[in-house]
């Protein structure tokens, strides 16, 4: 967006006790030279005249910092459809709010916000204000998503700002690595090539640290610092609403000792098999006894890498296991795509298990299963799957492809043939 074109709403809960939050505002507005919108939603409980001189207060906050400040007093019969309504009427095309309470306890998102999360298209910023300061430091981990990309963005913007360094993290995840393995030395340079070229497509030149570790979150916090401020690619759309509690963003957020940036895109998925399957959620030279162990083994992945809440892994399980008992799953091609429809999943969640030895999935097929893609989607619209399904069975059903996959040696390798293979159909359908 053109840098007069941003408007902000700011969201204010508590006016008078917010001053982090609209400092952080306010920085993020100077960066492309945009408006602040500071709304605070009033109820007929609320006391109309001293919201409004909190308001005025929190407008002085930002002074000297050259942003056109402008308070908004709404009144609503709810937090949400005042903020809809704001949003509408003032034309906003960000939301910058605050995250208020420890995770553990009490989710990111309240009930509001997740309503808020859920029914407006506007990229979301919660910002965890831990005696905000302008940073020493932007640290951005980064995953390679819609929301991770924003984050570098923000964060390389906001690093500018404040004449901060900024650090580019990448962790390879290799549970039982070690160092000299030559596979994950190879996987370590993959995530390298793979977040330099993002960093180019964005206009960004800045260090990426890319790091073997046996799970995500350790080398993230040791690497944090008090004087850092944390920026967090958002989690998946279901963590974010109903189960954020235990997610990674969750996790790193009450283990650091900064202030913490979550971003949220509003750039709507378009169910690529490559924002479904990344190298996190793919396991090569998947071993398992029958297709019941396998299923087993891909949910337990999910939950690993914190897509799936613990607290849901049987549900997952026990619904995998009952489609599939309806009928195999195995499409041919030796592919199987067990699926599994959960209650209120705003999106599609997806693990690859890449099976060299086979697995007989039973059924019509008599060919042994090599590439287990296994699929959760709400159940509430189940049929959103067939547009997936039909992806992975035009790209699964060249011998080719299939080779490609076996011979694979790193997940980003994995990611790689994806996107090749949607990128070339992509044009193909243009001719």
């Amino acid at each position: 967006m053109p840098p007069t074109d941003l408007r902000i709403l700011v969201p204010l809960e508590k006016p008078g006790s917010e001053e982090g939050l609209v400092r952080f505002a306010a920085t993020l507005a100077l960066t492309r030279k945009g408006e602040l919108h500071l709304t605070h939603i009033l109820t007929e409980s609320a006391s109309q005249e001293h919201a409004r001189q909190l308001l005025k207060q929190m407008k002085q906050v930002h002074a000297g910092q050259e942003v056109h400040a402008i308070p908004h007093l709404v009144e609503a019969s709810t937090v949400t459809d005042g903020i809809k309504a704001a949003v509408d009427r003032w034309k906003c095309n960000m939301m910058v709010m605050g995250w208020y309470h420890e995770v553990e306890k009490v989710a990111i998102l309240a009930a509001r916000n997740r309503a808020l999360a859920k029914e407006i298209r506007l990229d979301t910023l919660i910002f965890k204000d831990r005696n905000f300061r302008p940073a020493r430091r932007v640290l951005v981990p980064t995953g390679g998503g819609s929301h991770a990309l924003m984050g570098l963005q923000i964060g390389y913007e906001l690093a500018r700002a404040w004449k901060a360094e900024i650090e580019v993290m990448r962790i390879a995840r290799a549970p039982g690595y070690s160092s000299d393995d030559p596979i994950l030395q190879r996987y370590c340079r993959q995530l390298r090539r793979d977040t330099e070229l993002q960093l180019d497509l964005l206009g960004i030149d800045v260090p990426v640290t890319v790091l073997p570790a046996r799970d995500i979150l350790s080398p993230i916090v040791q690497s944090a610092r008090a004087d850092d401020l944390v920026v967090l690619g958002a989690s998946n759309d279901w963590r974010q609403e109903e189960h954020l509690a235990g997610s990674i963003p969750d996790e790193i957020a009450n283990r650091v000792p900064g202030s913490v940036l979550m971003v949220r895109s509003s750039i709507p998925n378009k169910a690529l098999l490559s924002q479904i399957f990344w190298a996190n959620t793919i396991r090569l030279d998947l071993r398992a006894a029958d297709k019941w162990d396998a299923i087993t083994q891909l949910v337990n992945a999910l939950v690993e890498e914190r897509q799936v809440p613990a607290s849901q892994r049987q549900v997952v399980l026990d619904a995998a296991v009952q489609r599939e008992r309806k009928t195999s799953t195995a499409m041919g091609h030796e592919i199987a795509i067990p699926h599994a429809p959960i209650p209120d999943l705003p999106g599609i969640i997806g693990c690859l298990g890449i099976c060299p030895q086979g697995i007989d999935f039973g059924g019509s097929q008599q060919a042994p299963v090599r590439f287990i893609f296994l699929i959760l989607t709400p159940q509430q619209n189940y049929r959103s799957y067939i547009p997936v399904l039909a992806q992975i069975a035009t790209i699964m059903r060249s011998d080719r492809t299939r080779q490609a996959f076996l011979h694979c040696q790193t997940p980003s390798e994995v990611t790689d043939l994806i996107r090749g293979r949607e990128e070339s159909r992509g044009n193909a359908l243009q001719r």
